[in-house]
């Protein structure tokens, strides 16, 4: 997930639909004017490399395992057991009011709610008052989300922005949206605000406020039949499951087989409110048994049912940015990593560059394709291997660092996708920002099973 003090720069854009060279030469309009402009699209590595995962995975195992079978399974019960977190709580967290009490770190100067309008001293203050700050802990105890839902960091689906007249910030980067939930996710409840409306809570990647709708309290029965069943793993998006759309990153407890596919439990509002466990058969191919042997062609299968889509931050209006692309791609797995992508990089093992070579020659030695992520500040990416010579890499991007007029490199040139590059792409622009390029700012290999 890229940081708002590493974004890359270019105007609030809404991805249209349609082919790739469309979509490269609308952004294009984005990548910013000025002397020695560049005309080509965003990032030529779209256009020019197979945006299709299976043709790398070949020469990367195939089918082959790339984890033996207990491994897996030792890291599949980690996994399961940071998912499941939250309901080992018997208090809220002390983090969850530190960040209740600061705001999420957030504050209203510069901010605005749209693309023009600043945000209103009272309506902040009015979200203070909301989120019940001097009540904290009131109404606390185990929940699950419902459906997909949209944690935020205050009790408000309005939008926070900071200065939208500059690239790289307005819309996609409403820095409300902490991130994306999908239904059946374990919660802890550590605060309700005044009105009743939204609640603070804990779920296994981060803390925020849900609306009180999206959750339900659990008891001991339902919490005990959740963990006491295998987990299934969606591997497509927008799955029907008993009336809302779930997407890849989703675990639901399996319930039964049926020759139509996998049967699964799902949360709903019981009678009493509290949520109780109903029965949906997920469409043939649409879910795995968790753990889904790791090879090449599994993770490939998986990323490309992702390929293409549009960035947003923090998974807003069903989007996904960088780490969440890394973290669902790897939930069928049994790999459950954390929400952004500095945790993510403190995931199992991480190794720098020393010596000469740098970052190539620590690819060459250590990066495993479709298992490794190589890191750089603001930014996470799957590695895929070496095609044609040139390291590539799967990710969700935003855009690449270019000059601007006065040249300083707060332009961007917007891809805003998830793509398949080289490990230096835009590397063919001339004003692509000399130093910060994303080959320039990789800074480890992160080896997240290990």
């Amino acid at each position: 997930m890229f940081h708002a003090a590493t974004q890359q720069r270019g105007g609030p854009v809404r991805l249209p639909a349609g082919p790739i060279l469309a979509v490269c030469l609308f952004l294009s309009a984005c990548a910013g004017a000025g002397k020695g402009a560049y005309d080509g699209p965003p990032c030529a590595d779209v256009l020019n490399l197979p945006q299709d995962l299976r043709v790398y995975a070949e020469a990367a195992g195939g089918s082959r395992r790339l984890l033996p079978q207990e491994e897996q399974a030792r890291v599949a019960a980690l996994g399961a057991e940071r998912f499941f977190k939250p309901w080992r709580n018997d208090k809220p967290p002390a983090y969850s009011k530190k960040l209740l009490q600061t705001n999420f770190g957030l504050k209203p100067d510069r901010a605005y709610i749209d693309e023009t309008r600043p945000f209103p001293p009272d309506t902040w203050k009015a979200l203070e008052a909301e989120a019940n700050k001097q009540a904290f802990g009131r109404g606390a105890g185990p929940a699950v989300t419902l459906r997909h839902c949209d944690l935020r960091a205050a009790p408000t689906s309005l939008r926070f922005y900071l200065r939208p007249d500059l690239p790289g910030e307005g819309y996609p980067f409403d820095y409300f949206q902490e991130t994306s939930l999908p239904p059946g996710v374990p919660l802890y409840i550590c605060n309700i605000s005044a009105d009743g409306a939204w609640m603070l809570v804990e779920s296994p990647v981060a803390a925020g406020w849900l609306p009180a709708r999206d959750l339900a309290r659990t008891d001991e029965a339902f919490m005990r039949l959740w963990r006491s069943r295998p987990l299934v793993a969606l591997v497509r998006d927008g799955v029907d499951v008993g009336g809302t759309r779930a997407h890849i990153g989703t675990l639901l407890p399996l319930a039964g087989r049926s020759g139509d596919g996998p049967a699964v439990y799902h949360p709903r509002r019981g009678i009493s409110g509290n949520a109780e466990a109903a029965t949906v058969v997920l469409p043939q191919g649409s879910a795995v048994t968790v753990p889904l042997p790791l090879t090449a062609d599994n993770v490939a299968a998986v990323g490309n049912a992702m390929m293409g889509q549009r960035y947003t931050w923090g998974g807003l209006d069903e989007g996904r940015d960088c780490s969440a692309l890394t973290r669902d791609v790897f939930v069928p797995f049994g790999l459950y990593l954390p929400r952004n992508s500095a945790a993510q990089a403190k995931t199992g093992r991480a190794v720098t560059p020393t010596g000469a070579g740098g970052m190539d020659a620590l690819i060459a030695r250590e990066a495993q394709p479709f298992r490794s992520l190589i890191h750089l500040p603001g930014h996470i990416v799957l590695y895929l291997g070496v095609y044609e010579g040139k390291n590539l890499i799967f990710h969700n991007i935003w855009g690449l660092r270019t000059r601007d007029a006065s040249g300083g490199c707060d332009n961007r040139a917007v891809i805003g996708k998830a793509v398949v590059t080289t490990t230096d792409p835009g590397r063919e622009r001339p004003d692509l920002c000399a130093g910060k390029s994303l080959k320039d700012r990789m800074d480890k290999i992160v080896l997240p099973f290990e």
